[in-house]
């Protein structure tokens, strides 16, 4: 009971700074920015505690990365997150001796690390998100995480840019995400001068000739 009882702490964490952001867009001003940004901070804290908490005594199962040593985690928090994982954790439970470990091979270990943060506090710093956002929106699409492909799909349209237009393109490619691929490939028309002539076009050409044809064509479309 301990466990799902330091579980509930973060889930009230989590809801507590959903409420508390709401607010503060509404009611902004330096006063309340300030206490904001110190609430906030607080809030990150008391998460990482949390976690810290429950990845020693308290965990009860453990997730490999690719490489690198597994983290600790926990069912409940994995079933509840994803609708993949609960289907796995319980296909394992039927079994007579359950495994205490479930493989990510896809991660490293520091991408893992990040991705089981968001499913612990439900947010990132923007400089863990912007690390590692590719790994995060795929893993979002193949283990159907809701929260998170909204998340990502915010923060990524917020960092999209010339200079990664191309990769947020393949990535949207990947995750079917629509929107995102309509914003990159704006991008990179409106850019195309610059974009065009670099190596990364070229690299970018030969790995993804399918998008190549999206483009063409909407560069096309847009002279008309």
């Amino acid at each position: 009971m301990t466990c799902y009882k330091e579980v509930n702490k973060i889930m009230d964490l989590m809801n507590k700074g959903k409420k508390e952001d709401d607010a503060a867009a509404t009611n902004w001003g330096t006063k309340n920015a300030v206490k904001w940004i110190e609430e906030a901070k607080k809030r990150e804290e008391d998460c990482v505690r949390l976690v810290g908490i429950l990845a020693g005594s308290y965990s009860d199962i453990q997730v490999k990365p690719g490489n690198g040593p597994s983290i600790h985690a926990h069912r409940f928090l994995l079933a509840t997150s994803s609708e993949v994982f609960e289907t796995m954790l319980a296909s394992d439970m039927c079994k007579s001796a359950p495994v205490d470990s479930v493989s990510l091979p896809e991660f490293n270990q520091e991408e893992l690390e990040t991705f089981l943060e968001f499913l612990y506090c439900g947010k990132l710093s923007k400089e863990k998100f912007d690390e590692h956002f590719c790994s995060l929106a795929l893993a979002a699409d193949k283990y159907v995480i809701p929260h998170l492909q909204s998340y990502c799909e915010h923060h990524i349209l917020k960092l999209l840019n010339p200079s990664n237009a191309l990769k947020i393109m393949e990535v949207a490619e990947a995750c079917s995400n629509e929107v995102l691929k309509a914003a990159a490939l704006k991008s990179v028309l409106s850019n195309a001068r610059e974009l065009y002539y670099s190596p990364a076009y070229l690299e970018f050409s030969r790995r993804n000739p399918d998008l190549m044809v999206y483009i063409t064509r909407a560069h096309i479309e847009n002279q008309m």
